[in-house]
């Protein structure tokens, strides 16, 4: 089975893509962040309130690389790049990764009303900017595609990938 990775900074759409993308590809939509949920019976928040970042990176590693392989489409979390080893697994996986870049405006747009955000909740608006700006390389660096989501639906980023990963 064909597998599709979608990264991008908290608030990318990758979740909301994601699920259309599965549905035009006909594959299972695979989230990271729900799979650590089901595994812990904690959300990343809770693992960061509790157990902090660096445990929440390592359970986001071993879910990676236990889907990279199992075919499906591929919501990851925001600070997927933050763990060089993701960005190895993704690279020696050989499938393709989707970057759905938007400005920060817009990010700041879809995250406005969402408190689930673990990181929202301990910085500044100028802290997420500086976390933000910081992982734009890291996101072109492990992506094979680039998608500007800046005044897409969902539905027409889904249509865009469906092409590229199609074609």
């Amino acid at each position: 089975m064909k597998t599709a990775v979608l990264i991008g900074f908290m608030g990318a759409g990758k979740t909301t893509v994601g699920h259309e993308l599965a549905e035009l590809l006909g594959l299972p939509l695979i989230d990271t962040d729900k799979e650590i949920i089901r595994r812990t019976g904690q959300t990343p928040g809770e693992i960061f309130a509790t157990a902090g970042e660096a445990s929440f990176r390592e359970l986001e590693y071993t879910v990676l690389r236990d889907v990279i392989h199992k075919g499906g489409v591929i919501a990851t979390g925001g600070g997927i790049v933050e763990t060089p080893g993701n960005i190895q697994l993704l690279s020696e996986a050989g499938v393709p990764v989707y970057y759905l870049s938007g400005s920060f405006g817009q990010t700041l747009e879809r995250l406005a009303d969402d408190d689930t955000r673990p990181i929202l909740r301990t910085k500044t608006l100028l802290e997420v900017a500086a976390l933000w700006r910081s992982r734009l390389p890291k996101y072109d660096a492990a992506a094979t595609t680039t998608v500007q989501t800046d005044g897409k639906t969902p539905r027409d980023i889904a249509r865009l990938i469906q092409i590229a990963f199609e074609g």
